[in-house]
């Protein structure tokens, strides 16, 4: 009989990565009847992570410059006490949904990371940049706020990248390859309150492991540090939430036009129904997106609901 390899790293393992998230060289008991350290550096090894022992200790060798809470705070206007920094994690969302005082979370490495539809994903270590915003309001949830996300960080970006677009709802691409992208996710509370997280994933250094339908900004021959980046998109959604609570969608459909490339165009439509070809006719002022079948006429297709997939990119 098979058996599953773990969900998670196990907890010796962590603990260690704690210890080692500095960077530095740490003395290390050497082996002995517990497996240390020679289980732990070959468990680290499965999950990804560059533990190495040298001279007796062991350290963590970061790939770029680790992030840092006070350069990520002081760029995006936050407080960095409100900035949560684990070395590694599930799932930046999950520790936000879970936490209701955590109001940002970013991590090296996640390894059970969520995409729209249930679809799950792992992070290499020190490469990318995932990061979650959270808060707690009592209005409802507009859907539109995940096409608003991904348009703050295409306005970011646009000017070095001018082949940059927004895939509706969330993604961003550069021509035919993903660059990242945005997951909204929503958990009622009591008293009428739901507590809202936006998670962005973005490909920032070079990785042998992606995809060849994936991009980095370092493949594109950006080089920008993760921490500010990150602070420079907090500052952003910051900026474009508060309008967005206030002013609705509206003011954000010039911006789209800027950032959409499947009006008009053919595309792949894959959701409850199965798979089918479709047009693209526009964006609502709701944030859904009308689209002509050869079945079922003109349709509205609402995020989370469906996946779209370009037949020419």
């Amino acid at each position: 009989m098979a058996i599953s390899a773990p969900e998670a790293p196990s907890a010796a393992l962590q603990a260690m990565l704690a210890t080692v998230a500095d960077g530095l060289p740490h003395a290390w008991p050497a082996d002995d009847s517990s497996g240390l350290p020679s289980a732990l550096l070959a468990e680290a090894g499965e999950w990804g992570f560059p533990l190495y022992a040298r001279d007796g200790g062991v350290q963590l060798e970061y790939p770029a410059a680790p992030l840092s809470a006070r350069e990520i705070a002081d760029i995006g206007g936050i407080d960095p006490a409100h900035i949560h920094l684990p070395l590694c994690c599930a799932s930046t969302n999950a520790e936000i949904l879970q936490d209701v005082g955590m109001n940002v979370c970013l991590t090296e490495s996640q390894w059970a990371g969520r995409g729209r539809r249930g679809r799950r994903w792992s992070s290499p270590f020190g490469r990318h940049l995932y990061l979650s915003y959270g808060w707690t309001q009592l209005r409802p949830v507009n859907a539109a706020l995940t096409i608003v996300a991904a348009l703050s960080v295409f306005t970011l970006l646009q000017a070095r990248l001018p082949r940059l677009w927004v895939k509706w709802p969330n993604d961003l691409w550069v021509e035919g390859r993903k660059l990242g992208g945005i997951l909204v996710e929503a958990r009622p509370r009591s008293h009428g309150e739901t507590r809202l997280v936006v998670g962005l994933g973005l490909n920032v250094h070079g990785d042998a492991g992606l995809p060849d339908t994936a991009v980095s900004l370092a493949d594109l021959d950006i080089r920008v540090a993760r921490s500010t980046l990150a602070g420079a998109i907090l500052r952003q959604w910051r900026e474009d939430f508060a309008r967005f609570a206030d002013e609705g969608f509206t003011p954000f459909l010039p911006l789209w036009e800027k950032a959409d490339r499947l009006t008009r165009q053919r595309v792949q439509i894959s959701d409850v129904q199965g798979v089918r070809e479709a047009r693209v006719l526009g964006l609502g002022p709701d944030g859904r997106l009308q689209v002509s079948c050869a079945d079922t006429g003109r349709v509205w297709l609402s995020a989370g609901d469906v996946s779209l997939r370009p037949q020419h990119p």
